[in-house]
């Protein structure tokens, strides 16, 4: 059986401690060691000098409503938007049509993932019906289904009684529970970074404690049943230092930040151009530096891509009217290298941590690694090579980029899943 050898590349490995420049052998879906009889008739040779060689990144939070297909972002153009942009492995919000809050509806979409999908999907289950917040859905019934977290993201469970029962419940199945912090009743017509901005230009505020209460609520509930929980897109100050806090006492907690929020402040809403809205909104640059130290620090453990895809007539409309969300797969890591590249705290250790090894962490799956035996989710990235992002010419069938025209350094060039080519730049 033949061997592929990646030759001459820089290795990132935070797992195992490798950051050198050597060879990486893969036979059938596995990592191997270095063959001792080398017989160049069965080995297949990659030249990947001057590129770096990781793990499949591992994203923690995306979304697609649309499970059957048809001309809007489905199963099979976002698997191959991610293996263009490095991941190899996707966690999938539990926002789709039909909600995955039983297990008929779980199998359902597990049977158009194993026909279409060229990157690995994992499941995460709605934590209350439908994801309403008024009533738990069947937990145990979920785990049983091959689920491996439950949330009700882009949602937040309001009701502290039923969130409360809802993560000692999924804690009694070893499910993970994903919180996106809001308090509704702060945020509710929140288009904006609530403050002098939003105020003249007309937009309604989403203000820094309409998340920190519920950062607070999570490390609460985390502290008194002793089971972890994670936070999804953080994007304040305030947030960073509860974090922290918490961490430093013990309390099992952990959080992604998305690569949008890194890389922007509040000044590109300016335009109202309605690909920068998101949720949590884009806020102050003091945020933004909170975050990128965080981040490097690790008091942030991942970078999620927060991928959500809407078609053109529902996005480009009146910017307090367009729904919250942006794709990020295919610009997800040249983004992130391009803004943390010129912090003196950087290295891509560090990112490649935050981007594939925490994340394969705290969802326990087997990934993150290039140990022998592991699963060949391999990607090549070329930190030399300038490209523009357009997003009509990019892989995902949807436009909403708030990186439309914008100049990168750096850019995938492989992506491997289980040894098999899932993306090769042309």
């Amino acid at each position: 059986m033949s061997i592929t050898c990646l030759q001459g590349g820089r290795v990132i490995d935070p797992v195992n401690g490798v950051n050198n420049i050597q060879d990486l052998y893969f036979q059938k879906e596995k990592i191997i060691a270095k063959p001792s009889n080398l017989d160049s008739k069965i080995i297949t040779t990659i030249d990947v000098s001057d590129k770096i060689i990781f793990p499949g990144l591992v994203d923690l939070r995306f979304h697609l409503k649309n499970i059957t297909g048809g001309q809007t972002e489905n199963i099979l153009s976002a698997s191959h938007a991610a293996a263009a942009g490095g991941y190899t492995s996707v966690l999938l919000m539990p926002d789709t049509t039909p909600k995955p809050d039983n297990p008929g509806t779980i199998q359902f979409i597990q049977d158009r993932i194993l026909k279409e999908a060229c990157v690995k999907f994992h499941l995460c289950g709605n934590l209350t019906q439908d994801g309403k917040g008024e009533q738990l859905a069947p937990l145990g019934s979920l785990q049983e289904t091959g689920v491996i977290a439950i949330t009700d993201c882009p949602n937040t469970t309001q009701n502290n009684q039923i969130f409360s029962k809802g993560v000692e419940y999924a804690s009694m199945f070893g499910l993970l529970v994903i919180d996106l912090p809001r308090d509704i009743s702060l945020s509710k017509n929140g288009s904006a970074h609530d403050g002098p901005l939003a105020l003249k230009m007309g937009l309604g505020g989403y203000p820094r404690i309409a998340e920190e209460l519920y950062v607070q609520r999570a490390i609460s509930i985390a502290q008194s049943i002793d089971t972890k929980i994670h936070l999804t897109s953080i994007s304040s100050k305030g947030s960073v230092e509860l974090i922290k806090s918490a961490k430093d006492k013990g309390i099992k907690i952990s959080a992604d930040v998305t690569a949008n929020h890194l890389c922007f402040n509040e000044n590109c809403i300016t335009g109202f151009n309605p690909n920068f809205k998101m949720s949590p909104p884009i806020r102050e640059e003091i945020d933004r530096l909170s975050l990128v130290d965080a981040l490097l620090e690790g008091t942030i453990d991942c970078v999620s891509t927060a991928h959500n895809p809407f078609q053109e007539h529902e996005k480009n409309v009146e910017y307090d009217l367009s729904p919250a969300g942006v794709i990020s797969f295919e610009t997800n890591l040249s983004s992130c290298y391009q803004t943390l590249k010129e912090n003196k705290e950087f290295c891509w250790t560090k990112l490649i941590k935050a981007m594939s090894s925490n994340p394969s962490r705290i969802l326990e799956i087997d990934s993150g690694n290039l140990s022998i035996d592991m699963p060949a989710d391999i990607a090549i990235f070329d930190p030399n090579i300038e490209w523009e992002y357009g997003s009509r010419e990019g892989v995902s069938q949807a436009t909403n980029s708030p990186f439309e025209k914008h100049l990168f350094k750096g850019k995938i060039m492989q992506t491997f899943v289980n040894g098999k080519i899932a993306f090769e730049l042309k």
